[in-house]
């Protein structure tokens, strides 16, 4: 509860939705869109300024949180077919961005199976069929087969351990963004 407290004091909390704010003050709604990407809107990709600053501003909101985004526009700029493009740019952008992790996810639990494969494979080798000889090129043939057997090994680890863990985490922060509602603000 204290820490709740906490995050409620140094980032903009709404009460009644139970949400973090990340306030984005724009000049028009093209300020989102990248400036290079000639699609229609609802297909345009997000500037990497925009979508910097709001995955940076999730990251400092515990997981846990729900967060909202908040768009500040000129009054004069209001149109809600722009804000339905935008809306539906943005969901697009970070539904890919779900989409490239999970495909990410599974080329890496391929390369796990392969690494525990062949680390098996070189250890067995290593402990099993070459003995220790008197041929230099058969001792040295052999600390490679350990060394290589430990090096997947220790491949495997690493991507269960913290490879996996990182790359969840990232799951998690953009399917929050996915999931979170976007709002627009007018003023004069």
């Amino acid at each position: 509860m204290r820490k709740k407290r906490y995050f409620q004091n140094h980032y903009k909390y709404d009460k009644s939705h139970d949400t973090y704010l990340i306030k984005v003050s724009l000049d028009d709604y093209d300020d989102v869109y990248d400036d290079w990407d000639p699609s229609p809107f609802k297909k345009r990709d997000i500037e990497d300024e925009f979508n910097d600053f709001v995955v940076n501003s999730s990251e400092d909101i515990p997981l846990n949180f729900d967060i909202e985004i908040v768009l500040y526009l000129p009054e004069s700029k209001k149109d809600p077919k722009k804000e339905v493009a935008l809306i539906s740019a943005y969901k697009n952008h970070y539904n890919y961005a779900i989409q490239r992790l999970v495909k990410k996810k599974s080329n890496l639990n391929k390369k796990n199976l392969s690494y525990l494969f062949l680390s098996i494979l070189f250890l067995s080798i290593g402990y099993f069929f070459i003995k220790d000889t008197q041929n230099v090129f058969l001792n040295v043939l052999h600390e490679g087969i350990f060394i290589g057997g430990w090096m997947f090994l220790w491949e495997f680890f690493t991507n269960i351990f913290i490879t996996t863990r990182e790359i969840q985490t990232e799951y998690m922060l953009y399917k929050r963004l996915y999931q979170s509602e976007v709002n627009f603000i007018y003023h004069k």
